[in-house]
């Protein structure tokens, strides 16, 4: 994904494969959005979460990286990279109604419609954009 010429980037990290990894990255993504308050924070902590997750149990790449970048048009654009196999993420079936695993896609599906994956020269990234919903006015800017 091509990044448009006036963008930039909020944050840019690398962290290990492990579990401790996915409240950091979390805690990143949410300092990064801090200073725009029409941006529904849970929605991308529960986004970044999901897809870092995944990064961690199935990439088998080592490290990933977290790249968030600056809100465009009401729009949070957020790019998950790991140096696992170039295997594309699979759906998985809940096992039931409290089963944890199984449901990363679907949330992208529906709080992120058109997230995608990219094939990089070390692995693969994970693209996801939340759009917000123009209830809140952003900063400087007048109700839609």
């Amino acid at each position: 994904m091509e990044q448009p010429a006036d963008e930039y980037v909020l944050a840019v990290e690398r962290y290990p494969c492990t579990a401790v990894a996915v409240p950091q990255a979390r805690a990143i993504a949410a300092r990064a959005y801090a200073p725009y308050p029409w941006v529904d924070h849970d929605i991308v902590k529960l986004l970044v979460s999901e897809t870092v997750t995944n990064a961690v149990l199935h990439a088998g790449g080592g490290a990933f990286d977290l790249i968030c970048h600056a809100p465009r048009h009401r729009t949070v654009r957020i790019e998950v990279h790991d140096r696992g196999e170039t295997t594309l993420p699979t759906r998985r079936r809940p096992h039931g109604a409290w089963d944890q695993h199984g449901r990363g896609l679907e949330l992208l599906d529906a709080l992120a419609p058109g997230w995608s994956v990219v094939r990089t020269l070390t692995g693969k990234g994970l693209v996801f954009q939340w759009q917000a919903t123009p209830t809140q006015p952003a900063p400087g800017q007048k109700e839609w």
